[in-house]
């Protein structure tokens, strides 16, 4: 499809993308969205639309917006850009609609946690953000935890796009992905990163069982004690 999207097209993808996404969770058992039969109903009667979303220079993931309950958004360029983007924006929508479905578990129990565990880390980075005059956009601890869970919540959801395409057999995902999430500290590319270390069984045990013990803060912590023990192992 090499044209503009239509309002009809993105309620055929994210319908296409419900199958994909539960034929994945099937043969795979694992709770990629937990809430797909109740979100499959309430889509039914949602709003799909197609419209430019992305500025100029704006952010590279822009492509797709969910705003509940049940609008999904796709950037109406999409069929015009790189190879595999349309397919990836609807399927990261799906999963945002079916988070949403099932009260935004991860959202609300991470920001708990943040709020509860990492009281040095909140204080030391709103020192951060006054120093550069930030206060305007995140006034207090709180806004800034929401910021934190909402980033942890991103990932996860861009990690289980991955999976779901993966288990598809997308060509030129792992370009795709490289290109979404290729630079910085902070990006998806943690969680394949501890895929590889941990299993993919490891990662949704975090995002289920573990839910509330864990964030960025965490995550970043425990890979970077993954890279220091290969670095002794390398030294000796």
């Amino acid at each position: 499809m090499r044209r503009l999207l239509t309002p009809e097209d993105v309620r055929r993808l994210v319908f296409e993308s419900l199958d994909e996404i539960e034929e994945a969770q099937s043969r795979l058992n694992l709770p990629i969205c937990p809430n797909l039969k109740e979100t499959r109903r309430r889509l039914r009667g949602g709003v799909f639309r197609a419209e430019p979303i992305v500025e100029e220079g704006g952010y590279q993931m822009d492509y797709g917006l969910f705003q509940p309950p049940s609008t999904i958004i796709l950037d109406s360029r999409l069929p015009l850009l790189e190879e595999g983007l349309l397919h990836y924006s609807v399927v990261h929508e799906v999963i945002h609609a079916d988070d949403h479905t099932g009260g935004d578990r991860l959202y609300r129990e991470t920001k708990r946690h943040i709020l509860e565990e990492h009281e040095a880390e909140l204080e030391r980075g709103m020192r951060i953000i006054t120093e550069n005059g930030g206060r305007a956009y995140i006034r207090n601890r709180e806004k800034l935890a929401e910021l934190w869970a909402m980033q942890y919540v991103d990932l996860s959801v861009h990690y289980r796009t991955y999976i779901v395409l993966r288990e598809r057999g997308m060509p030129r995902l792992d370009h795709l992905w490289e290109r979404l999430h290729g630079e910085g500290p902070i990006t998806a590319r943690l969680l394949t990163y501890l895929e590889r270390r941990r299993g993919m069984r490891y990662i949704f045990k975090l995002l289920t069982e573990m839910v509330g013990q864990c964030c960025l803060i965490d995550l970043l912590r425990e890979c970077e004690d993954i890279k220091k023990m290969d670095m002794v192992r390398y030294t000796i």
